[in-house]
């Protein structure tokens, strides 16, 4: 019997446990919810109170079956209006698709017709146009080399637009679906007509010039044919790619900008000289990056000075003496006209020396007479020798740079190498100023050597004529003193 009481404690025990666990269960699963699910409206909320015993929890069981049930039957109503709302779109995409491979058929075999079309009239097309696409053939390459020739003229300065008129051209003469007209063709001999006639004249017009400084300005330009373009005596070259007249960065000098100046200053009957360029400018760039007078005599250094200031010392000192011998002529010219002896040219001081020694011998008189030119021969050949020397130190100098400008070219080969042409050219260039520079010394100071030598000689030979004449008259005196 203690065995049988132990048994039922232990089941009222484990019932007790079960149904706490359901109460608990059925607190949890009939919580107050809000029902609302997607594409549904929402529930009605149920709101069940926590249980408390058995009963209750029945209640909330069967309450909360009833509002599943009609929930279940909302969406099974709700999923079946779907359905048929989803046929209904089906059939309407499946007429849809249908309708379109209809129209693509259509297309398709439209599309095959006018391929076929296109051959036809293809065909017959190149039976009409016949030796006219040869025609046009050839009508595009004129236009082409046209065009060529319009960008690299000057004359498109003035007359602006052409190119786009023969680019249009270009594209009509090689295509198939549009041909040139007439009014094409007789546009484009006007255009090659026109670039003729503006090739043979001389015009003056406003036009857009790009300074060095890179400033752009307009000017009143003149154009000589399809060569040249000045402006305010400087030349302009045309610029193929701005499609704009540049003036030269370095001017080819005086020589050529004078005359393009007295081009722009001369009216219309005037005839003036101008150097015109046939390269179109590129001459006259070259021209002017080419070194001036005082660039090469930089280019001779030190030794490059010292020459040019000894020819300069040289070309003086031969017109100091020649001048002054020119004087010394004339006196002794008008001296020759004159008995009387003046003292302020050579031939007087030795006729003043004559006149001393009048009453001496013939071999006394000569003595004297070579001693008084003796002593003139100083005054009238002094500095001479300073202009040959001149001439002959010169051309040594140039030598002398000429030589320690090599030893520099060889100096930069031996550091660079030879892969530079222009670096050994310039260097040798400037090695051979100096070589110049003597030369251009020397052969005036030749000149001018000779000259003053030959006027010195000529008077110092007067004067020994002159003497021996006084010793002839003085022989023949003295002779005819001891006859009588």
């Amino acid at each position: 019997s203690s065995t049988m009481i132990s048994e039922m404690t232990l089941g009222m025990n484990k019932l007790k446990l079960f149904a706490a666990a359901s109460l608990t269960l059925g607190a949890t699963l009939f919580a107050p919810v809000s029902m609302a699910e997607e594409g549904a409206a929402p529930a009605t909320d149920l709101v069940v109170n926590e249980a408390n015993s058995l009963d209750e929890l029945l209640e909330n069981v069967k309450e909360r079956r009833v509002v599943e049930s009609r929930e279940n039957t909302a969406r099974e109503r709700r999923f079946a209006n779907e359905k048929a709302e989803q046929a209904r779109l089906l059939k309407q995409a499946e007429a849809e698709r249908l309708r379109e491979q209809r129209r693509s058929d259509r297309l398709e075999t439209q599309f095959e017709e006018n391929e076929i079309r296109i051959g036809d009239l293809t065909e017959q097309l190149d039976k009409r146009l016949g030796s006219l696409r040869e025609l046009f053939g050839v009508l595009q390459q004129v236009a082409g080399d046209t065009k060529g020739v319009f960008e690299v003229s000057v004359d498109s300065s003035q007359v602006e637009g052409r190119e786009a008129f023969l680019t249009n051209l270009i594209r009509l003469a090689g295509s198939s679906s549009e041909l040139p007209s007439i009014e094409n063709l007789e546009q484009l001999w006007f255009e090659m007509q026109r670039e003729m006639t503006l090739s043979g004249d001389v015009a003056q017009y406003k036009s857009n010039v790009v300074l060095p400084t890179g400033e752009t300005v307009s000017k009143d330009v003149v154009r000589v044919g399809g060569f040249n373009v000045v402006a305010e005596g400087n030349y302009l070259v045309w610029d193929v790619e701005a499609k704009k007249l540049v003036e030269l960065d370095s001017q080819p000098g005086s020589r050529y900008n004078g005359p393009a100046e007295d081009l722009e200053n001369a009216s219309g009957t005037e005839l003036t000289a101008f150097w015109m360029d046939p390269s179109r400018g590129q001459l006259l760039n070259i021209m002017g990056q080419s070194a001036g007078l005082t660039e090469r005599v930089q280019q001779g250094g030190v030794v490059g000075y010292i020459i040019l200031a000894l020819a300069i010392i040289g070309v003086i000192l031969s017109m100091v003496r020649m001048v002054i011998l020119q004087a010394e002529g004339e006196r002794i010219k008008k001296q020759m006209n004159d008995d009387v002896a003046n003292g302020d040219n050579a031939l007087g001081r030795v006729m003043q020396t004559y006149q001393a020694n009048k009453d001496a011998d013939t071999e006394t008189l000569e003595l004297h007479l070579g001693e008084a030119i003796s002593a003139e021969i100083p005054r009238l050949s002094r500095g001479i020798n300073w202009i040959k020397i001149i001439s002959v130190v010169a051309p040594l100098l140039g030598l002398l740079g000429t030589v320690t400008g090599m030893i520099d070219v060889f100096e930069t080969m031996s550091l660079f190498g030879t892969g530079d042409p222009k670096l050994m050219a310039g260097g040798i260039s400037q090695a051979l100023i100096t070589t110049v520079l003597g030369l251009v010394a020397a052969i005036p100071c030749v000149f001018l050597h000779t000259m003053t030598n030959n006027k010195s000689r000529g008077l110092i030979q007067i004067l020994q004529e002159r003497a021996t004449g006084i010793l002839a008259r003085k022989a023949e005196e003295q002779h005819f003193s001891k006859a009588a």
